[in-house]
């Protein structure tokens, strides 16, 4: 594979630690720190960056890190605009679920619900291909949120870090890796029916010498001469697979 190749494959990451680097060293955190009163007097922009600025620079590379292992991982396991979608509503989804459900914590920085998320989804893309493999995934990450929403941080998880962790943001970001991977696949599959009932479609005339008429939409028309009504012409509509007849002008 070339540079180049390599380099396309990774620069969703790559752009994100360069945004992420940049906050750190602009200073950006208090005005973009998710912040509860704040969100709640009409800032509502925290929502979504207190998720790109950290406590400091340890914080921070502990988070790159975390990115960078996860996208070497499970980067090739979606596809770049999924990863892009999933990183965005992710991030709204951990604030809004501070913001709803923890009333107590006043303030949050970092990126650790977003890759919480990331890994929660990946892992789950895997679970029809690779039981095995995905299940051990989703145990660990399991394990690790059990253990932190319990017990606090694990053994020297706060070390240098300049605060405590926040496991509930670790919690909504799983959730939402989840909810986005059961929704893609629920797009997958509804996708999926609706090419193989257009195909069938296609393939199928109502009348023997009919002719496939190109409209606009997605269900296919027909047309023909009927001896007895005229001209008809035959529209077929999913879920049922049915032929609704009209009678056009009789000639």
């Amino acid at each position: 594979m070339s540079a180049r190749a390599r380099l396309r494959d990774w620069r969703v990451p790559l752009i994100l630690t360069a945004l992420l680097v940049a906050a750190q060293a602009a200073g950006w955190k208090p005005a973009l720190e998710y912040r509860r009163s704040a969100i709640l007097h009409g800032q509502l922009w925290r929502l979504l960056t207190g998720n790109i600025v950290h406590l400091g620079w340890v914080h921070l590379l502990r988070d790159v890190a975390g990115l960078l292992l996860i996208w070497g991982l499970m980067g090739r396991w979606l596809d770049e605009r999924a990863w892009c979608a999933l990183i965005a509503a992710s991030a709204l989804a951990v604030g809004l679920g501070l913001l709803a459900f923890n009333p107590a914590i006043a303030w949050y920085v970092g990126i650790s619900g977003v890759l919480f998320a990331l890994f929660c989804a990946g892992a789950l893309s895997q679970l029809s291909a690779r039981p095995l493999f995905a299940a051990g995934l989703l145990t660990g990450m399991a394990t690790v949120l059990a253990w932190t929403l319990h017990a606090g941080a694990l053994p020297g998880e706060t070390a240098e870090l300049g605060g405590a962790i926040v496991p509930q943001a670790h919690l909504y970001g799983a959730i939402s890796g989840a909810a986005f991977h059961l929704t893609q696949r629920m797009r997958r599959r509804s996708r999926a029916g609706e090419r193989m009932y257009m195909d069938r479609m296609r393939d199928h005339r109502p009348v023997r010498g009919w002719r496939l008429h190109d409209t606009p939409g997605d269900h296919p028309v027909y047309s023909g001469a009927d001896d007895d009504r005229g001209d008809v012409r035959c529209r077929l509509d999913p879920p049922a697979i049915r032929c609704a007849m009209t009678r056009v002008k009789a000639r």
